[in-house]
């Protein structure tokens, strides 16, 4: 129902738009969040042919290979890529570490996330830089040492800190804690069966990865963090996960 006597009287007010704030200029200085790198691995063998030319710390230059210059009458395309950092193939491995590892476990220490991994097709030499051989050591025993170095005094006992499957942890206590190495503790005494001595010899594949000259331990430590480390060995075959480490066989993840 309209009533033709209403009368409706506006009025209109113009606003202004207020003025966006002016963007903050980035500091050159900040550190990038991702940094991709290159190694360079030697030849298998002299006759193998070289397609690779480091032109600079930062850049490397591919060529095409002899057979390929001659079926297109010597008309090839030469392309350069640029990285963080190219290491040559006389890059040993405590360098290789030294650059791209040791900040990561550094920032980890000091509660900041960290992620690294390798990534090349077969025969690249990524196990050789992720694990390494007898006296060299890779990226990965490496880290570990640093890390446990670093934190040794400073570490939880085992279970008072617990994975909730949620990407988040679950404080117990001392009590509770103990109980539960109790149990775990026993449970593998019956299902393990005990070796002739009472301490387990190291590996001597891996006992000797890295010298103790090369050891080496995170500056600045807080004495008064409580410090818990929790690992797996992912394996993905046949589209389904594994957990290598895990102490007790269970199903696969499937796959969704």
């Amino acid at each position: 129902v309209f009533n033709n006597d209403l009368k409706v009287e506006t009025e209109s007010v113009k606003g202004k738009t207020p003025r966006r704030p002016p963007l903050k200029k980035t500091s050159h200085t900040q550190k990038d969040p991702v940094g991709v790198y290159c190694r360079i691995r030697p030849l298998g063998a002299t006759d193998e042919e070289c397609c690779i030319e480091m032109i600079s710390s930062t850049t490397i230059q591919l060529h095409a290979p002899d057979g390929i210059k001659a079926n297109r009458n010597g008309e090839y395309k030469e392309t350069q890529y640029s990285f963080k950092k190219v290491f040559g193939i006389q890059t040993s491995q405590i360098e290789l570490f030294e650059d791209v590892a040791k900040p990561l476990v550094d920032d980890l220490i000091h509660c900041k996330n960290g992620l690294l991994f390798t990534y090349g097709v077969t025969g690249s030499g990524k196990t050789f830089t992720m694990t390494g051989s007898p006296g060299e050591g890779g990226l990965l025993p490496r880290s570990l040492d640093m890390l446990f170095n670093s934190i040794g005094p400073l570490q939880a006992k085992r279970f008072v800190f617990r994975t909730d499957d949620k990407n988040g942890m679950e404080i117990q206590g001392q009590v509770d804690a103990l109980l539960e190495r109790q149990k775990r503790e026993s449970n593998q005494q019956s299902t393990v069966p005990k070796t002739p001595s009472s301490k387990q010899k190291p590996d001597p594949e891996f006992a000797d990865m890295i010298s103790p000259e090369e050891a080496c331990k995170c500056e600045g430590v807080d004495e008064d963090s409580c410090y818990s480390v929790f690992v797996s060995y992912i394996e993905i075959y046949n589209n389904y996960i594994y957990d290598l480490l895990e102490d007790t066989p269970i199903d696969p993840i499937r796959p969704k």
